[in-house]
């Protein structure tokens, strides 16, 4: 984040408190200024603008060494080591009263913690995070990755070793490698794949290797199935003609979302010469290639969320929980 110019500043002040902007009017406690830094940060970062009435937003100034020093004190209390973007927190004078301004960057990697608690700032105040939504943003930051996490109250047992046996026979086809070969067990086998992981002498299946190979995925995943419904209207208001909750692993729940559309899509057919040609409402090759981003690129992390397709009488829409890749922009999409 880039310094502030004094007119921006005076137009922060003039708006009040917000997601990104704290007000004090003196520089709290080290440890309750460590927790606002952490939750700016957490969230999309902001502002704390020290010498400023929250309640009347009147400009009264505050004395600029003892806050700097308390600004910097505050860092001490966060982990990881954090810090302000420029490094030095400004010193404005409006006025002629002094106003000091920290500039809290947000945070793509690291989540910040104070006192032992994660925070995030929603609106104009700081809450602790729930360890889902520690987990959530671990996820979304890289700094977990959700499918090479054990599946919780799984065992091997859970893995159908024959899905195993033919990914294995179709992978040697494509790459003339015998995996067979190189490892001893299918336990061994699934290890090298980041399918299974080792925890106390025992190996117990990845989420990504439940996904890919197991019975009954939805057993312990119930979030990974995926709502198909075909609705009457193209609001969506007038109810719908038919609906069916796709399970399975990946593959099988790809499959399923096209059996819907197909079973629902209307195809015309032209007659030419002594052939027939089928022409479907909707291309084919786009719904799959829809179908298998949306399975293959959700937030698998977001629990109680699930990835929905909707068959409208003029469109086809597919909603996947989660973000855009990194880099990708909806503008970027919109242009092609």
């Amino acid at each position: 984040m880039q310094s502030l110019l004094e007119t921006e500043l005076r137009k922060l002040i003039k708006e009040g408190e917000s997601s990104s902007v704290e007000l004090k009017l003196n520089a709290p406690r080290p440890t309750e200024l460590a927790e606002r830094i952490a939750g700016l940060s957490n969230a999309k970062g902001g502002y704390i603008i020290i010498g400023v009435e929250d309640a009347t937003l009147r400009i009264v100034g505050t004395d600029p060494s003892p806050t700097i020093d308390t600004l910097y004190r505050a860092t001490r209390f966060i982990t990881p080591m954090f810090e302000f973007t420029p490094h030095e927190p400004e010193v404005f004078n409006l006025d002629g009263k002094k106003v000091v301004v920290a500039t809290i960057p947000p945070s793509t990697g690291p989540i910040y913690q104070a006192s032992g608690v994660f925070w995030v700032r929603r609106g104009t105040n700081t809450h602790p995070l729930t360890m889902d939504e520690v987990m959530r943003l671990a996820n979304e930051r890289g700094i977990l990755h959700w499918e090479l996490q054990s599946a919780t109250g799984t065992t091997m047992s859970d893995l159908d070793m024959q899905k195993v046996g033919l990914f294995l026979k179709q992978r040697e086809a494509f790459k003339q490698q015998e995996y067979q070969n190189r490892f001893d067990t299918p336990e061994r086998i699934l290890l090298a794949l980041k399918c299974a992981v080792e925890q106390n002498n025992l190996v117990i299946p990845t989420n990504a290797g439940l996904l890919f190979f197991g019975y009954e995925p939805q057993l312990y995943l119930p979030h990974t199935e995926i709502s198909c419904v075909l609705l009457k209207d193209e609001l969506g208001t007038g109810g719908f003609l038919d609906r069916r909750v796709v399970t399975g692993t990946l593959p099988e729940l790809i499959d399923g979302c096209i059996a819907f559309l197909n079973r629902h899509m209307t195809v015309a057919g032209e007659i030419s010469g002594w052939k027939r040609h089928d022409y479907p409402e909707h291309a084919i090759g786009a719904l799959r290639e829809a179908i298998v981003n949306a399975v293959v690129h959700r937030d698998y992390s977001r629990h109680g969320e699930r990835i929905r397709l909707f068959f409208y009488p003029d469109r086809i829409e597919i909603h996947s929980p989660g973000l855009l890749m990194p880099g990708i922009k909806v503008e970027m999409m919109e242009r092609g």
